[in-house]
């Protein structure tokens, strides 16, 4: 593209209607409307000079619509009086990501959060925080939130072998064990226990080691789901196994990370 026509192209998209009509190609198709009144503050700032600029770009631009047409098409059933304006701490940073995410999981988020953000009925559940949350996450970590939102709190048990039955040294051979990674399909899951750190980290988990869930059902199927490699653990006279129970569980801060971000508008 020649660089004396940059101005051009600049002046006409450099305006919310330019936009939305260089983005969705047709400012009548539903959601369009009211995208652009829920974005309407933002685009207002002048901060969307990387918007138009990215959109120059072919490989760029192809990102941007694929992930802002996902917030289109959240938007597209919304009455347009049930639009609301999106704060610029929240949708600034997440239009800026959208230019350029490429992983479905981590973008389903931020347009989740963007979504929410853009309704009268759930703009309380998105807080400008949650955008910072989803830059500390892996796609992997994405995944997890979107186990934890059907299974809730999650039972875990270490595996300790007891090296010495007098003294009750123990080395802890296979700790926090959940079986996550036989519910959804990750890309590493030998990462899962940094998983479960950094999302705890993030505060959207507690790793109880204090408490357990009320059944014993949820460590059975976790045992099971381990037995071939517990089998396979080599264990001497003087030392025994030893199962240790605990809890991962959704803090209230993680609860409302997941109505936010890990769930579309009117997703139960």
């Amino acid at each position: 593209m020649p660089l004396d026509q940059l101005p051009t192209i600049l002046q006409s998209i450099g305006n919310t209607s330019g936009l939305l009509k260089e983005i969705y190609g047709d400012l009548a198709k539903p959601g369009v409307a009211q995208v652009g009144k829920a974005l309407s503050t933002v685009f207002g700032l002048g901060n969307t000079l990387l918007l138009p600029l990215t959109l120059i770009n072919e490989k760029a631009r192809m990102v941007a619509e694929r992930n802002l047409d996902k917030y289109r098409k959240q938007l597209e059933s919304v009455p347009e009086e049930q639009i609301a304006n999106v704060p610029p701490e929240i949708g600034v940073p997440i239009t800026e990501k959208l230019t350029y995410v490429t992983d479905d999981e981590i973008s389903d988020l931020y347009v989740n959060l963007l979504a929410k953000a853009s309704t009268v009925s759930t703009a309380q559940l998105a807080h400008p925080s949650f955008t910072h949350l989803i830059d500390s996450m892996s796609p992997d970590e994405a995944l997890l939130i979107k186990v934890l939102r059907s299974t809730g709190d999650l039972a875990y048990i270490d595996v300790q072998l007891i090296v010495n039955k007098a003294t009750g040294e123990f080395f802890n051979i296979m700790p926090l064990l959940t079986g996550v990674e036989h519910l959804t399909k990750l890309q590493y899951p030998n990462n899962c226990i940094a998983y479960f750190s950094n999302l705890a980290g993030l505060g959207v988990l507690n790793i109880r080691h204090d408490i357990r869930m009320a059944s014993d059902d949820p460590y059975k199927r976790v045992e099971d789901l381990y037995a071939a490699r517990l089998k396979e653990v080599q264990v001497a006279p003087e030392m025994r196994l030893n199962f240790i129970k605990g809890k991962i569980e959704i803090t209230p801060y993680g609860h409302l990370f997941i109505s936010a971000c890990g769930r579309k508008l009117n997703e139960t």
